[in-house]
């Protein structure tokens, strides 16, 4: 058949989602021609690795329908009505996660004259601050009007009068929950994949099923699920199940998720956490030259430090920093530098006053001695490989070790060091371009020590953390425990992602939230990790009350 696709493309960031990439190459086999209408930038570089046949660059005047009724207009209401179908779409979905093909063909050869993915019942709903009556309507994620709509002067009298609202109420009101009542007056009959009208909504927030009901858009193979889904559900333990249902039961990249979902939502949800370890059977080394930091403040530790550093690294440059004069004489040949700082300057403090020696790395670490045998294990051992990922793939700013293998319940007190680390943030990002969560758990290095990429990490190295810290004296460990754990978000606020160590299919962070968040209990051994596969991921979806119980099973 000859169908035409418009295609509506939004990014505030004027970048673009590789999910967005994908969607069109796969969309690509099945409509004959593709309108490409963004309504933010998109560069050369970007349009270069789309499919489409037809370009429209226009401003986010009047959202999705505005810029469809404009691609309408260029393509011209007589050349739309050689197309046995005419669909709008935007990318505001995940997919296609199942075939979609075959859902074209049997909706396109039913006797639905217009039809959608997935529909809503008529319902009332806040909108702009006063409840509204809506009508059953499609989804406008994606609508397809067959050639009858398409010749119809009612199609081309809806489109030509489409106003450009400034206010995107006036947009869901007129158009978005209108639309589809439109064309029933005229007399066409509508249609979806899947008609959740007389679906039970007893168990869900509303009557949403696009963003609420994702559980049984996927019993249904309902093809495309909303970037809203994982937002709105985002806290939800469900999701993380959903989650692995799209990857079990698709052959969807699951990282088009993981890589959207960490910049336009948050990078540390539960969900994610697994799919951001890192994988070592699967990684090559690297001979990437790196730059570490150490301090040291006693000399019989050195040789013990270098020595693993030789083992375990290619090529690296060492910048020890100490208030040991004797570790200058000593050592000072076989590092690449040796700093001396102030006594009793903590291994943070000390990493920021050298921290521009390290700028000119791709990939640089941080290394404390405190937690040095733990970190051998999870960021010495796989060094090179960490190094060659972290080369290989730009968008990753840090690379943290996981929680240490025994994990015990006992609380962390991280609402104490809330104020501090507020205070941090409102320092590198003082518009609040990016907004940090106040958690039970921040995603640290749990050795202290981590790699990174130097650019990543260049906001929060810039503060004057010594100032800090010499305004209030007492307050130094609270300040550079909040320095800590900022590095993760701050990297993310920087446009990078980071990644686990010493990976398990359930990560310790995801266990020490499930203690933390949902009840006091505590148990009386550790719980050792990694467990088995098939227990890990099960430990997700169980009731914190439960996970007693299974610890027990786990050790019999």
């Amino acid at each position: 058949m000859n169908r035409l696709l418009l295609y509506v493309h939004f990014n505030k960031e004027d970048s673009l989602s590789t999910h967005v990439i994908f969607q069109l190459q796969a969309l690509r086999t099945i409509y004959s021609k593709i309108i490409l209408i963004s309504n933010s930038h998109l560069d050369q570089v970007s349009l270069d690795k789309l499919s489409y046949d037809n370009f429209l660059q226009r401003n986010n005047k009047g959202f999705d329908f505005a810029a469809w009724a404009d691609g309408m207009k260029m393509v011209g209401f007589d050349e739309l009505k050689e197309f046995d179908s005419v669909t709008i779409m935007n990318d505001t979905t995940f997919g296609p996660i199942f075939d979609f093909a075959p859902v074209v063909d049997r909706m396109d050869s039913s006797e639905s004259d217009f039809w959608g993915i997935t529909n809503n019942r008529a319902h009332s709903a806040d909108i702009g601050g006063q409840l509204r009556p809506l009508k059953e309507h499609i989804q406008s994620y994606f609508i397809a009007f067959q050639q009858r709509v398409v010749a119809h002067p009612s199609f081309q009298y809806f489109w030509e009068n489409v106003q450009s609202y400034d206010d995107v109420n006036q947009v869901i009101l007129n158009y978005e929950t209108a639309v589809t009542d439109y064309f029933i007056q005229e007399g066409f009959k509508y249609g979806v994949q899947f008609d959740t009208v007389s679906e039970d909504i007893s168990d869900m927030q509303n009557s949403d099923f696009s963003i609420f009901g994702i559980k049984k858009l996927l019993a249904y193979r309902v093809p495309f699920v909303k970037i809203k889904a994982f937002i709105h559900n985002a806290e939800k333990p469900e999701i993380s199940t959903i989650f692995d249902e799209i990857v079990s039961s698709s052959d969807y990249p699951s990282h088009l998720i993981v890589d959207h979902m960490t910049f336009v939502d948050y990078p540390d949800r539960d969900y994610l956490l697994p799919q951001k370890t890192l994988d070592f059977s699967s990684l090559k080394g690297s001979r990437t030259r790196v730059g570490i930091h150490l301090h040291i403040s006693c000399v019989d530790e050195i040789e013990s430090f270098l020595s693993s550093f030789n083992q375990y690294l290619g090529d690296y440059d060492l910048y020890l920093t100490t208030s040991l004069g004797e570790v200058v004489a000593t050592f000072g040949e076989k590092v690449k530098e040796v700093i001396l700082v102030d006594r009793g300057l903590n291994p943070i403090l000390a990493w920021q006053k050298i921290q521009d020696r390290l700028v000119g790395y791709q990939i640089a670490g941080h290394f404390e001695v405190a937690s040095f045998s733990d970190a051998i294990d999870s960021l010495l051992k796989p060094a090179k490989k960490i190094v060659a990922y972290a080369t290989t793939n730009k968008k990753v700013g840090l690379v943290v070790s996981d929680l240490t293998v025994s994990i015990r319940t006992e609380s962390i007190d991280e609402d104490s060091m809330w104020p501090y680390m507020a205070q941090l943030w409102n320092m590198i990002y003082p518009h609040n371009e990016k907004n940090l969560k106040k958690q039970d758990i921040y995603v640290k290095s749990a050795t202290a020590s981590f790699w990174y990429r130097p650019e990543a990490l260049e906001k929060i190295l810039s503060i004057n953390l010594s100032a800090l810290v010499a305004q209030d004296p007492s307050a130094a460990e609270a300040i550079t425990h909040s320095f800590s754990n900022l590095l993760t978000y701050v990297a993310w606020a920087n446009g990078f992602d980071f990644r686990i160590s010493q990976p398990h299919l359930l990560t310790g962070f995801e266990v020490k939230r499930k203690f933390e968040s949902q009840s006091p209990l505590t148990v009386e051994e550790p719980v050792i990790l990694p467990l088995k596969p098939s227990t890990a991921r099960r430990l997700i979806g169980y009731p914190i009350r439960w996970l007693k119980s299974i610890v027990k099973k786990i050790k019999s």
